[in-house]
């Protein structure tokens, strides 16, 4: 038995999933999923008094957790029992309210109710968190106040440990804990108003429509505008492709406008900057081209001699060269330490411009990628070590302009920027800004080397992306860009070129507007 100051109780817990109504189940580790039949509650002016609500879960069965086992505090979040579920509204008129409980407390006598701790997550981000409190007749409220609207689907982790203290706990070996995860809901909205999420899928005829389209071919430049679907590390991604005459995906939000990428895996959308609110309210219609639609124009970095300076961090400082690829030292080309020029420029708009704000609220930790795998790891042909000034190609650059296969897939979590979370993520972002990738840029229609002035992407302008292309012997570092003419295309990181930021928000967010060029989405 390993020291119990050196680590923290963690149980292994087995939760079942239980609705409005009492539901015994049986241990299975089959998807169980239930309706909840509701009433509004006494909310008035309703015109129906029923809705639909689902709650399902990969393990069902009780809280039924006995022993423990000791876990480092520093690892809690990697090798802690974690219990995934997820809520799910199939309806498509109500935007409802929902509470999640634990009841039917039971705890050995040997265990303290305050030894436990506890924290929920909605889509990767806390919702709360505490310690075992408020406990009224063997009950306790984790959340209240949680919204779904029509169609979404919200992933929720819980995560419960016992915390270590510097008394003795040695009596706490072998306790058990046990309980239920309950779901209560009322309706709050009746008609439903659309969120953005909503009407975006609303576009492409849903979900299982724009899924049913298969994957475009990503050589030509030409084809039907629309939604499509693929794989990104938190699930099922919808994007928009393709001209900017045929597509709704124009947005004001926080000042400022906006073109959607994509809808996010997690549900959150990314969004890529296009100017300013006041600068729609002068023309009465969106940004096409031109300067305005970036923050600035920058280099990606003042520095460029050496693998490292393809990252938007990299390890140690600026002119000192690295040694090796990956590793957490300085010498480590791959390490994340030292800010790239191009991550200054975003942060300082960031914390001037969102920071603070009462929309902030509105922003999401989901990934960026700064792909530096190596050609060769994805199928092209050996490239060089990754570090220093041999010459060396990436990932991207064999995808883009060899096989035409872009990807929102991420490989690398090193690689994956994010501020908070360390699950999916690196958690290296001092704010959840960044830029968008050349693959999400290719999906959008763009082709390595053919000029597309029509695509939605494209503003007349040469604009950076987050994605390295490659270190060549003759002493310069290159990243992605989209060139004035609007395709895919590279320059050494120490030209300056636009800034355009790109955020992701909640997609819950409630908007007006068709998202059209002259009626956009309007945040309400």
């Amino acid at each position: 038995m390993e020291d119990n100051k050196e680590k923290k109780l963690i149980y292994r817990i087995l939760i079942i999933i239980a609705i409005a109504v009492p539901v015994i189940l049986s241990l299975s580790y089959a998807y169980f999923q239930a309706d909840i039949i509701g009433t509004d509650n006494g909310v008035t002016g309703k015109s129906t008094s029923t809705f639909d609500i689902d709650l399902i879960t990969e393990n069902d069965g009780y809280i039924n957790a006995s022993g423990v086992k000791l876990i480092s505090a520093e690892k809690i979040a990697e090798e802690s029992e974690k219990t995934n579920f997820k809520v799910v509204s199939g309806d498509n008129k109500h935007f409802i309210n929902y509470t999640l409980s634990i009841t039917n407390l039971t705890i050995s006598s040997n265990l303290q109710v305050s030894d436990f701790k506890w924290q929920l997550l909605k889509q990767n981000q806390t919702v709360t968190s505490g310690t075992f409190s408020g406990i009224s007749a063997n009950n306790m409220t984790l959340a209240t106040n949680l919204e779904i609207g029509a169609n979404r689907t919200d992933n929720y982790e819980l995560r419960l440990w016992i915390e270590e203290t510097s008394s003795n706990q040695n009596n706490l070996i072998g306790g058990s804990f046990g309980g239920k995860i309950t779901l209560t809901a009322e309706m709050v909205q009746n008609p439903y108003e659309p969120t953005l999420y909503d009407k975006i899928l609303a576009q492409g005829g849903g979900a299982s429509a724009i899924e049913a389209k298969g994957t475009p071919d990503f050589s030509v430049i030409t084809g039907t505008s629309g939604l499509y679907a693929a794989e990104d590390e938190y699930g099922t991604s919808y994007y928009y492709r393709g001209k900017k005459s045929e597509l709704n995906n124009n947005i004001i939000w926080g000042g400022f406008q906006w073109k959607i990428v994509r809808i996010n895996g997690d549900g959150s959308v990314r969004l890529i900057y296009n100017g300013t609110e006041a600068q729609f309210n002068s023309a009465n219609k969106m940004n096409d081209t031109g300067s305005n639609t970036q923050i600035k124009t920058a280099a990606w970095n003042t520095y460029y001699n050496d693998a490292k300076y393809v990252g938007y961090m990299y390890g140690g400082a600026n002119g000192v060269k690295s040694t090796v690829r990956h590793g957490t030292t300085s010498a480590a080309a791959t390490y994340n330490e030292t800010n790239s020029n191009i991550k200054n420029e975003l942060d300082s708009w960031y914390a001037s411009n969102i920071a603070g704000k009462s929309f902030e609220a509105d922003i999401v930790d989901n990934l960026f990628c700064n792909d530096r795998q190596l050609r060769s790891e994805v199928g092209g042909d050996q490239t060089g070590p990754g570090h220093g000034t041999s010459s060396t190609f990436y990932a991207a650059e064999y995808r883009l302009s060899t096989t035409k296969s872009p990807t929102l897939k991420c490989v690398l979590k090193n690689d994956r920027f994010t501020k908070n979370d360390t699950t999916i993520g690196n958690g290296a972002l001092t704010y959840p800004i960044g830029l968008i990738s050349a693959d999400e840029t290719s999906m959008a229609g763009l082709v390595y080397d053919i000029s597309n002035n029509t695509n939605y992407l494209y503003t007349n302008q040469t604009y950076w992306l987050f994605s390295p292309n490659y270190m060549i012997s003759s002493g310069y570092a290159g990243a992605f860009n989209v060139n004035s003419s609007g395709n895919l295309s590279v320059n050494h990181v120490y030209y300056s070129h636009g800034v355009r930021p790109a955020v992701s928000i909640y997609s819950k967010t409630r908007v007006t507007g068709s998202g059209s060029n002259v009626d956009p989405y309007k945040v309400v």
